[in-house]
């Protein structure tokens, strides 16, 4: 074996510890990569075999509650909660035609003429107040286009 390998099979207390936490006392639950190298440490270590040990008697603690099935209102709530959570949410479009069709009856009627007579009456408004402008001769039409043309030109 070379130095890599050797590193590679070598494993601290505290990792050692962490796999402790993770995966119990017994050594079949351990990742197989580091199962080697966290039974060598096991063989020289005596502070791994405490930890080991005190993971076991945690391990045995636990096995020993029991468990017990849900009841029937628990499996209710949480299939009712699953149900809630995955309904498809709806993108731009789908809620606009919705919004603009509605639900009901009265809203499939109502919403489009809405919707239609609002551009409608916008149009009415301004074309009212347009006509309500002061007459300008053609002198001052000339000056207000050379300030609308220079308004969109470039900015230097």
């Amino acid at each position: 074996m070379n130095k890599k390998q050797t590193r590679k099979m070598m494993i601290t207390i505290e990792r050692f510890s962490q796999l402790l936490d993770a995966y119990g006392g017994d050594a079949k639950r351990w990742p197989l990569e580091e199962r080697a190298a966290a039974l060598k440490l096991l063989e020289v270590s005596s502070e791994a075999h405490h930890l080991q040990q005190s993971a076991l008697t945690l391990d045995n603690l636990l096995n020993r509650i029991p468990i017990s099935s849900p009841t029937t209102a628990l499996r209710n709530h949480i299939i009712a909660k699953i149900q809630k959570s995955t309904k498809p949410t709806k993108d731009a479009w789908q809620w606009l035609v919705e919004w603009l069709l509605g639900t009901t009856t009265l809203e499939h009627v109502l919403r489009p003429a809405f919707a239609l007579a609002l551009p409608l009456l916008l149009g009415i408004t301004i074309g009212l107040n347009l006509t309500a402008l002061p007459e300008i001769d053609e002198q001052q039409w000339v000056f207000e286009d050379e300030i609308n043309l220079l308004a969109l030109g470039p900015l230097e």
